[in-house]
């Protein structure tokens, strides 16, 4: 990733139903926070109870409220798009995410418990992409097409 090609594109409008947690960056905090949400996901089937109400299929990692930059705390969610007037299960949250300008990213394949850590880590070290980022709301998608990132930016 050495060049920033990728287009510059404006999202629509969408929600994401799913399990939240405020974290950040330093050393000890999201390594261990965000794989315990993921655990949680799958040990209590979040999929299966969204199963009735998910719009598509991706799962969506949600990074956003971020207190400032990569080096702040912000929320990461894990869940699905469901309707924008869905209500919460319980033990569940809601993001609404606005439209935004941003760039889309595609991972290379690998086990994302890998392959993510390492293309956020080139994020973070790219000198071009940390000037132009906006850190509204970015985002993960995992699906059987593989994974892709959006990051908001300018």
């Amino acid at each position: 990733m050495s060049e920033w090609k990728e287009p510059l594109v404006q999202t629509q409008s969408f929600t994401i139903m799913g399990l939240r947690v405020r974290t950040s960056n330093a050393p000890g905090d999201a390594e261990m926070k965000i794989p315990a949400i993921y655990s949680k996901f799958y040990k209590e089937d979040i999929p299966k109870q969204m199963e009735t109400i998910r719009k598509y299929d991706p799962l969506f990692g949600v990074y956003f409220a971020y207190e400032n930059d990569e080096n702040g705390a912000y929320d990461f969610l894990l869940g699905y798009s469901v309707e924008p007037n869905q209500q919460p299960l319980p033990g569940m949250e809601i993001v609404h995410i606005k439209p935004q300008n941003g760039r889309y990213f595609a991972i290379q394949p690998g086990p994302p418990e890998e392959v993510v850590p390492k293309f956020w880590a080139e994020i973070w070290n790219h000198p071009e992409i940390p000037k132009i980022r906006t850190f509204q709301t970015d985002w993960e998608e995992y699906s059987e097409a593989g994974i892709r990132v959006f990051l908001s930016s300018k």
